[in-house]
């Protein structure tokens, strides 16, 4: 219930308050689903996003002023203002010395409905990303990174060419990382996923299961070898050294010209 349907803030003394409406829907069905969110489509956020130009890691896990989004004349030219108000944000934490608060997703109804609509809207592929992100799920589960690569390519091959083809290189690496930030923010929802700043950089993702960890590098129009290199360079797996679950490093390379993975690199 807690992962489902807690999660809002709406003050900076940070109590934690669930979705009434999904809490007594799930109650009353014994099922943990998606009640809330069910109940209306957020279109017009999707929209409001998409004329902004606004990917929605820009504006998650950020710090902002109370009169960036709760300003009531929120608009179309502010959609941080309107997706907060919606309840798709909430507030994560809140600094004193300015008088910020961070916003971000608040539980995993709203991850999955939100983030799954967005990715369907954005990739514009025909197999849902929920269901896809549930695949690459149980094959991380089971530890099979052969069949997570083939997975993968299958996935950026099915992307429509006019989706993935940019202008210049900045849009191109902007498209790569929103398109990994989609798919790994919806796995979120079922495994532990995690930014982890290390002393000397972050890792692009790691992913923890019962039996298994993961740390990816990806590198756009780069070589396998060098994400692999920066793994091992940067000591993003000396948290895990007396970690009893396997441990993968994975390095990976992304083509900007033909839209999938180039090179997949797994060292254990």
């Amino acid at each position: 219930l807690v992962k489902q349907y807690d999660g809002y803030h709406f003050s900076r003394g940070m109590v934690d308050m669930f979705n009434p409406f999904s809490v007594l829907n799930a109650l009353n069905e014994q099922e943990l689903r998606s009640y809330w969110f069910a109940t209306g489509t957020p279109t017009y956020l999707i929209r409001l996003l998409k004329h902004n130009h606004e990917n929605l890691n820009d504006l998650t896990g950020h710090y902002y002023r109370p009169a960036d989004f709760v300003d009531y004349k929120a608009d179309i030219e502010n959609p941080l203002a309107m997706i907060y108000q919606s309840g798709y944000l909430t507030i994560k934490s809140y600094n004193p010395r300015f008088g910020t608060y961070m916003l971000d997703l608040p539980n995993n109804e709203v991850k999955e409905g939100f983030v799954s609509l967005l990715a369907n809207s954005y990739l514009q592929i025909r197999r849902d990303t929920a269901t896809t992100a549930m695949d690459w799920v149980t094959t991380l589960e089971s530890g099979d990174l052969n069949l997570l690569h083939k997975q993968l390519t299958a996935f950026f091959a099915s992307i429509p060419y006019s989706m993935r083809r940019k202008e210049n290189e900045r849009e191109r690496e902007r498209y790569f990382h929103y398109t990994f930030y989609l798919m790994f923010r919806l796995m979120s929802t079922y495994l532990v996923l995690t930014e982890k700043q290390q002393s000397e950089g972050r890792a692009d993702c790691i992913i923890e299961t019962p039996e298994h960890v993961y740390i990816f590098e990806f590198k756009l129009d780069g070589t396998a070898a060098e994400a692999l290199a920066q793994i091992e360079t940067c000591g993003y797996g000396r948290p895990y050294a007396a970690d009893k679950r396997h441990l993968h490093k994975v390095g990976a390379s992304f083509s900007s010209q033909t839209g999938t993975i180039e090179e997949w690199l797994v060292e254990d």
